[in-house]
């Protein structure tokens, strides 16, 4: 029973990285599930949604 959970914490210490599309170029996102706070990698994904649905071009085109 106890291996079973070093190899799922294993698992989870070895994923890849995500590859996201932002308006200043592409990030690679990597958890650390080890950490108990993760500073960047929310304002990412929040990049991605502005990048993707057009809203930071649109934004960036109505200011002066």
């Amino acid at each position: 029973m106890g291996e079973a959970k070093r190899r799922e914490k294993l698992a989870l210490t070895q994923a890849e990285a995500m590859a996201m599309d932002t308006p200043g170029g592409r990030i690679h996102v990597q958890w650390d599930h080890t950490a108990s706070a993760s500073p960047s990698a929310q304002p990412t994904f929040f990049a991605e949604f502005l990048a993707t649905t057009g809203l930071y071009e649109s934004w960036v085109d109505s200011c002066p």
